[in-house]
């Protein structure tokens, strides 16, 4: 039997950690649901369109395929429903329909677990034997990394990660809490919590050095605590991802564990200017910690002041969250200070006028019923 157009190569790397140049591949049913727990529905969680591919209606023994950030992702159909159990024929069948699409779309490597051998109970042996035989005899080499697959429903029936939501200020959480948020590769960090930390911590020299990228972890440590800027997205101006969160929180899971970190206090990650759904995000939060010892996070939200409108409408406009910043260096660049119903008006070097938000003076304010508003001018 020829096999040398195809190279297996089995590895104990989490799956979803396997390099961007691979595409991925996992078992499914032809319904696309998937017990809790399960790689299946670790993927539905991390790539989604999980209804898309519902509505393909594919047949057992066929292969469903998305694309999500320049990568392939291969669902192989191998059975009817999550109650029946997957063939040899089944797989083979699922097997050859990958192998077309890899074909016509010249790819040539794919990470995949030992399909079919967990819960459906195939043999290893025969199921990489069957790989060999459909992938032998391709036009050019195929090289099949075969990751390790850490089943999740028993951690997740007695989760290590408890997420507590508390209503607050982020900066609040006690000093043996590890602080994250999340933000662009650029360090931008002009708009919303981010410019928090910018203006709190700085360093962000420091962080572009490290040269952290999308799915990845940018560190700092201040009195002994360690701030973590997960990186979800390259620049300021994009939108951030379930799938680009995820990947961040397994790299600052690694450094959790080297570091024996189990408390974090975390704002509602990408849920204000990027609009994540904040009911999804704790799924992917708890699958992305999963760690070998208990974890506590608070999860803070903030809730802004009624806001008053008239002549500081113009500025309001523009600003996407509202905090109050007067604990930290931002206190000492009060531009001007106006009383509600008076004309904002500025002195010194420094002019405000009408403020927009990516103009090179950045305009934070905050405006409450009977207080003065504050206008921060920060040099970006």
């Amino acid at each position: 039997m020829a096999t040398a157009n195809v190279k297996i190569v089995e590895s104990k790397l989490d799956i979803f950690q396997a390099p961007q140049s691979y595409a991925l591949a996992h078992a499914v049913e032809s319904s696309f649901s998937a017990l809790r727990g399960s790689l299946a529905w670790q993927f539905s969680l991390i790539y989604g369109d999980v209804e898309e591919l519902r509505q393909r209606r594919v047949a057992r023994g066929n292969c469903a395929v998305l694309e999500h950030n320049a990568r392939f992702v291969y669902y192989l159909v191998t059975k009817t429903s999550i109650y029946d159990a997957s063939t040899y024929e089944d797989v083979q069948a699922a097997l050859i329909c990958m192998r077309e699409h890899m074909r016509n779309h010249e790819i040539t490597k794919v990470a995949m677990p030992r399909i079919c051998c967990g819960n459906d109970g195939l043999d290893w042996k025969q199921v990489k034997r069957l790989m060999q035989q459909t992938f032998a005899h391709g036009e050019y080499p195929i090289e099949i990394l075969i990751c390790e697959h850490e089943d999740m429903s028993k951690e997740l029936a007695a989760p290590k990660c408890q997420i507590t939501e508390a209503k607050g200020n982020l900066f609040s959480a006690p000093e043996n809490f590890a602080l994250v948020h999340s933000v662009s590769a650029d360090f931008a960090m002009c708009a919303g919590i981010n410019l928090q930390f910018r203006c709190k911590f700085g360093q962000t020299d420091e962080l572009k050095r490290q040269n952290k990228h999308t799915g990845n972890v940018a560190v700092l440590e201040q009195g002994g605590r360690f701030i973590y800027n997960l990186v979800t997205k390259e620049r300021s101006h994009e939108k951030c991802t379930y799938t680009a969160l995820y990947y961040a929180l397994l790299a600052m899971r690694e450094h959790m564990r080297e570091n024996s970190v189990t408390k974090l206090a975390i704002p509602r990650l990408g849920c204000g200017i990027d609009r994540l759904d904040w009911l999804a995000c704790p799924q992917p939060a708890g699958a992305g910690l999963r760690l070998t010892t208990k974890v506590d996070i608070i999860a803070f939200f903030y809730t802004p002041p009624q806001m008053v409108k008239g002549q500081h409408e113009h500025c309001l406009s523009h600003l996407s969250s509202y905090e109050d910043h007067t604990d930290t260096a931002l206190g000492q660049r009060i531009a001007s200070i106006a009383p509600p119903g008076e004309r904002l008006h500025s002195e010194g070097p420094n002019p405000i006028g009408i403020v927009y938000m990516y103009s090179k003076w950045f305009a934070w304010g905050l405006v409450a019923p009977n207080a003065p508003l504050l206008i921060y001018v920060v040099d970006t």
